[in-house]
């Protein structure tokens, strides 16, 4: 099973806000936050400070407890602040508003392609200088990082990737690699795994990764490593059917790239099953837990995608089998997804 198209989107420039301005919108609550201008982009000494981890940081251990932002992160922990919204369960006081999917929507998993994989640098691994232009609130640069040999970017004219060095996950965008010690990539963007959000900053403004929120791609992905220890055990991610995206966002979304103002939903919103909903019989291992994060965390909008909504998972990872099975549920229990309000309640 081949997972569906993504829609390529051109990241936003650090020295304009590209956010979608709706023409026209639906008479909401929740309405998307106001365009502006945004402030110039950061130094290339932020992107360093987040960036670059030292051979011996990188192969230092340290206990799982640390919470300093440069101790190595282990795949398969839960990425990100406590207190950030990923991690955060639904408020138990929150609103639930009914989504009128339409009965020909589409859901499934991107997975063999328009998902990224994640390798873990190791202080075997060569140094890549990567070139990136400018976007997401950074100046053109070169990061220099570890890299497994080999490594690219995902399958899809997206080629995205996911390297965590240390602390710090780098996202990157048509990711190419042009020789052992070399790569490039459209776009650019890192967040801290320990005291970061895994949403970006609106002002000034600054990305945490690539999508089309401005949230680093590792926030809601599903990874192997951590669903094999047991429960999700934070929000998900999706990237919506472009039909149904509206033009704007909100919540803690700092960029969106919905262009229909008669959609359903905005980038940024929280999407959840509510509690008193009962799990439909059937499902697989992972799609049961995929339910239940659903019902307890929900799932965020972060990103567009051609003809279907799809849930992301590790590239790099699972089994055709596992993803085929999931698959099938998705399709059963993503349109039991509602509104929350407030947005990122």
């Amino acid at each position: 099973m081949r997972a569906s198209r993504g829609l390529e989107h051109r990241p936003p420039s650090s020295s304009t806000e590209a956010r979608a301005t709706p023409d026209r919108l639906a008479p909401d609550r929740w309405a998307p936050s106001s365009s502006g201008p945004l402030r110039l982009a950061v130094s290339l000494a932020i992107v360093a400070t987040m960036g670059w981890c030292s051979v011996a940081g990188a192969s230092e251990q340290r206990k799982p407890a640390d919470d300093s932002p440069s101790r190595r992160f282990v795949l398969g922990e839960r990425p990100f602040s406590a207190s950030s919204s990923w991690n955060t369960p639904v408020a138990p006081n929150a609103t639930f508003r009914k989504i009128r999917w339409p009965a020909t929507a589409r859901f499934g998993v991107a997975w063999e392609s328009y998902s990224p994989p994640i390798h873990v640098s190791a202080a075997s691994d060569a140094v890549v200088s990567i070139e990136y232009p400018e976007g997401w609130g950074r100046p053109a640069g070169v990061i220099e990082i570890r890299v497994p040999a080999g490594v690219g970017g995902a399958e899809g004219t997206d080629g995205e990737l996911l390297v965590i060095d240390g602390a710090t996950v780098h996202n990157f965008w048509q990711f190419r690699r042009l020789s052992d010690g070399k790569a490039t990539a459209q776009s650019y963007a890192a967040a801290n795994l320990v005291t970061d959000d895994g949403w970006g900053r609106a002002s000034p403004f600054l990305g945490a990764g690539i999508v089309a929120a401005g949230s680093s791609q590792l926030a809601g992905l599903l990874v192997q490593a951590e669903t094999e220890r047991g429960e999700i055990t934070h929000a998900l991610q999706m990237a919506i059917d472009a039909t149904y995206a509206k033009p704007g966002h909100i919540g803690k979304a700092i960029n969106g790239d919905g262009g229909n103002p008669k959609g359903l939903v905005w980038e940024g919103q929280r999407l959840a099953i509510p509690a008193g909903v009962k799990m439909p019989k059937g499902l697989s291992p992972l799609g049961q837990k995929v339910f239940r994060a659903y019902q307890r965390y929900g799932v965020f909008v972060i990103d567009v995608s051609e003809g279907v909504s799809n849930l992301r998972a590790q590239a790099n990872a699972y089994d055709e089998a596992t993803i085929a099975a999931l698959h099938r549920d998705v399709g059963r229990i993503s349109r039991l997804l509602q509104r929350v309000e407030p947005p990122d309640a």
